[in-house]
């Protein structure tokens, strides 16, 4: 049980503020960051020095905490799952995270050759039909937080966090039982900002930025068409507001 309770592990579908969350967390406790699959092969989670140092858990003047690792997943749950009995679980409105799934797939066809076919043409097909883009990211949105929602863990909405991250990462720490100094957890809302990390305030949109494209909630509104929206929200309805979210238009 003492090993399980140093991993705390962040769990989203993707495309919702996970590592913006992880980071926070990383400073705050003075733990490192994992990010599984790029562990695997070799490539480093943020090509920024500064936030790799910062979520290293080598803190210069800091304590340790019990927490020694963040990690995030976008997996499914084992049916024996027991690495931790730590789970922070993030969502973010599936519409939201449609219009941003669809913007990497964007991103992704540009750098996608015809070398590989069967992928260009996913992508092109997605470029061209947004709505089956969206339906199909919300679809696997839906079976994801069935899945997690079984398990026990805290939940955090992206909105949330987005409104008011100090008092989120306070609920967070409660959760973990750790007494986090308020000077420590403003200066980690500070060093991973929207505007800090990007140099453009919440809303100036980057469409060539896989991580950290526009920084606001409810962006679906100014994407989806109003048929789009009509069958999203229609489909959808009980899903939406299960999970906290308006049905609008």
């Amino acid at each position: 049980m003492e090993q399980k309770s140093n991993i705390i592990l962040v769990s989203d579908f993707g495309r919702s503020g996970q590592g913006w969350l992880s980071y926070m967390l990383c400073y705050i406790l003075n733990a490192q960051f994992v990010e599984p699959y790029n562990f695997l092969n070799g490539k480093k989670y943020s090509a920024s020095k500064e936030v790799i140092s910062l979520t290293s858990g080598n803190l210069p003047g800091r304590e340790k905490t019990k927490y020694n690792l963040v990690v995030k997943t976008h997996n499914y749950p084992s049916v024996e799952f027991n690495l931790t009995d730590k789970v922070i679980f993030l969502i973010r409105d599936p519409r939201d995270v449609a219009v941003s799934m669809h913007n990497l797939h964007l991103i992704q066809e540009k750098s996608v050759n015809w070398n590989h076919p069967r992928a260009k043409l996913i992508l092109l097909f997605n470029k061209y039909f947004k709505i089956f883009d969206y339906l199909q990211t919300i679809s696997g949105w839906s079976r994801h937080y069935v899945f997690w929602h079984k398990i026990p863990s805290f939940l955090v909405r992206y909105e949330d966090l987005l409104k008011n991250p100090k008092k989120e990462l306070e609920g967070i720490m409660i959760y973990l039982g750790v007494l986090a100094e308020e000077k420590t957890i403003i200066e980690a809302i500070d060093n991973f900002s929207f505007e800090k990390i990007t140099g453009r305030k919440p809303g100036q949109e980057d469409k060539n930025n896989p991580e950290f494209r526009k920084g606001i909630s409810g962006d679906h509104k100014n994407k989806f068409s109003k048929f789009e929206l009509w069958l999203i929200n229609k489909k959808y309805k009980n899903l939406i507001k299960k999970t906290g979210y308006e049905v609008n238009g």
